[in-house]
């Protein structure tokens, strides 16, 4: 795990190696290890490294192939390349890292490799006798590569904020797509909500050079589209047999992660997700594995009791991680300073890992996955609700009714804006549920709301909750959370790995027909494919999630906090009718948007922290 820089073009080498130092330093949190800068042509290479597989100096990079042709930077981890070495054995290796192996494997098989990688990975290979850069992300997109270019000149980085510290632009805001943050707390691939940067998408490969004239030529191809499996033809026969291969096809996952040179554990919730990745864990290591428990000493927020009783079934060395109010609060100004790119849920994520580096941990297993792949939201059962209604003829009867009528009914909230629409069904419903603020809030203060919604896949009576599934993951995992994940825990150098989200596991999960993926109890594929591993207590409850009492902070504690970041939001002309309405309620206790201006604040505090022009 590390982070990866590079900058093509006719610079000066000087002043193209002192740009890609500046981008190492500026993310030396992701790779803490061993960095280095390689130059060549009209390249210049830059890597952090985070031991995790192979310590030895032989595997730093930037490395170069035997005969220095080729030269690589690589960010990840390749599950399977034991197994791929073996395929290019004739190759000279001089080290045991999977960094390697991708080398050998581009020089057989060019980009047709990635189809073999099993992984999470952002890849960068120059090619020193085509003066071509190759660039690629994995299926998911779990590793990020962002990228900038103009005047001849193009940079990439793991991180937006390393490509700013490159001073080839100045930062300014994607003014344009602050609707589309507004109501799903992000923005989606190939954009950024910087100016003129973009990110590769997962599933993406990307080939750049200069041509004659200095013109920088950008090509992108996809080698894996998420979704494609749900209409894919499963021959899988009875739910007996679906349950069983789902188990393989989970042990399989969870084995593959299982590889690293260094110590690692397991972050265990005591929900159903992380509890089923330590039972696998359990079953494969020799010696007990390390769990980690962040909990908060309130009843109403706390987990504790349910990763207590996993722990003692499987026998872990746990470890609960006690965060007090104060303690967390402390965390919130350090926390807001590591956003890569702002999100409203990325402060949970750098506290949790935080606390499991500084158990000595360096690699840890993570249930991130389940809910989306398993249908464990909410929104699943909601969504069905409305076929239901739609199936048995009551909601083309609502239709007919006027809109004021309908109003008189259900006043308030997002079922009185979904029940106005002129036709209620499960695709409008999805973009709805998912929105921090409607399209009502936005054309309320003038803010233009243009953006379009392109769902992955179409719509079929037999495949909604594969369908949900895979929006679910395009439109919040991988551009929210994911990306959390990624940017707060390599903040703290922590790698994590997700096995529930191993592309085998969810193309077959997700091909499943909707009847092998009943809503109640949530998840209950997964739990049938668990057997007795997940003790009754573990699934047959609420659901909880990882949640701090943020609603009382907001107004109170975090309040200085909060409105620093509001400051910088108010020199938005677009936002500002809007937050001084929102700011009109926030001192009072039962306000429901305190959500809102927490977002708000964190775009706020992201661009004071990086110099981002309003």
């Amino acid at each position: 795990m590390c982070g990866i820089n590079g900058i093509l073009g006719k610079f000066d080498l000087n002043q193209s190696r002192q740009c890609v130092e500046s981008m190492n330093r500026k993310m030396a949190h992701r790779g803490p290890d061993a960095d280095g800068v390689y130059q060549g042509g009209n390249i210049t290479l830059g890597h952090r490294r985070l031991s995790i597989i192979d310590l030895d100096e032989r595997g730093n990079q930037p490395m170069l192939s035997d005969d220095a042709r080729f030269v690589i930077v690589f960010n990840g981890e390749i599950y399977n390349f034991q197994s791929l070495r073996s395929e290019v054995a004739d190759y000279p290796f001089v080290s045991l890292t999977d960094t390697e192996v991708l080398i050998a494997l581009f020089i057989k098989h060019g980009a047709a490799m990635l189809q073999k990688l099993e992984g999470m990975f952002a890849i960068a290979i120059w090619d020193n006798q085509e003066n071509r850069l190759f660039l690629a992300r994995d299926r998911f997109g779990k590793k990020p590569v962002y990228y900038w270019k103009g005047n001849g000149q193009f940079a990439f980085s793991s991180e937006v904020r390393s490509l700013i510290a490159s001073q080839l632009f100045a930062p300014k805001l994607n003014v344009e797509l602050l609707p589309e943050f507004l109501q799903y707390q992000t923005v989606f691939d190939p954009f950024t909500l910087v100016k003129d940067v973009y990110q590769l998408g997962g599933g993406q490969y990307a080939f750049v050079q200069l041509d004659d004239s200095g013109v920088v030529q950008f090509e992108t191809s996809n080698y894996y589209v998420r979704g494609e499996a749900i209409v894919s033809d499963n021959k899988i026969g009875s739910y007996g047999e679906a349950i069983k291969a789902t188990r393989t096809l989970f042990d399989e996952a969870v084995a593959k992660r299982l590889v690293s040179d260094v110590d690692f554990g397991a972050f265990l919730s005591g929900g159903v997700d992380s509890s089923a990745v330590v039972a696998v864990m359990s079953k494969y290591l020799q010696s007990p594995v390390k769990t980690f428990h962040v909990y908060f000493d309130e009843s109403e927020f706390s987990e504790l009791k349910y990763a207590e009783m996993v722990a003692k079934k499987f026998k872990t060395d746990h470890t609960n991680i006690l965060i007090t109010p104060e303690s967390f609060l402390e965390e919130v100004s350090p926390a807001l300073e590591a956003i890569d790119h702002p999100s409203a849920d990325g402060v949970n994520t750098y506290v949790v890992s935080k606390y499991t580096r500084a158990a000595g941990i360096k690699m840890a297993l993570s249930g991130l996955g389940g809910d989306e792949i398993f249908a464990g939201y909410d929104v699943f059962k909601r969504l069905a609700e409305i076929r239901k209604l739609r199936k048995f003829g009551l909601l083309q009867i609502w239709e007919k009714l006027p809109v004021s009528l309908r109003s008189s009914f259900i006043k308030k909230g997002k079922m009185a804006e979904l029940m106005a629409l002129p036709m209620v069904d499960e695709v409008s419903a999805y973009a709805l549920f998912r929105r921090f603020f409607s399209n009502a809030e936005l054309k309320q203060f003038g803010i233009g709301n243009d953006h379009k919604t392109h769902w992955s896949i179409g719509l079929r009576d037999d495949n909604l909750t594969s369908w949900i599934g895979n929006e679910e993951v395009e439109r919040y995992m991988k551009p929210v959370l994911l990306r959390d994940t990624d940017q707060m825990s390599m903040a703290h150098s922590l790698e994590v790995r997700v096995p529930f989200l191993d592309h085998k596991l969810t193309d077959f999960v997700m091909s499943l027909p909707d009847q092998y993926k009943p809503h109640r109890p949530g998840k209950k594929l997964l739990i049938d494919a668990m057997g007795d591993d997940l003790p009754r207590e573990i699934w047959d409850r609420k659901k909880m999630g990882f949640v701090f009492p943020w609603k009382s902070w907001v107004n109170g504690e975090l309040k200085s906090t909060v409105d620093q970041g509001l400051e910088v939001v108010e020199e938005i002309p677009m936002l500002r009718p809007l937050l001084a309405e929102l700011r009109k309620s926030q001192h009072l206790s039962e306000n429901a948007q305190w959500y809102k201006l927490w977002l708000l604040s964190t775009l706020g505090h992201w661009m004071k922290n990086n110099n981002i022009e309003a």
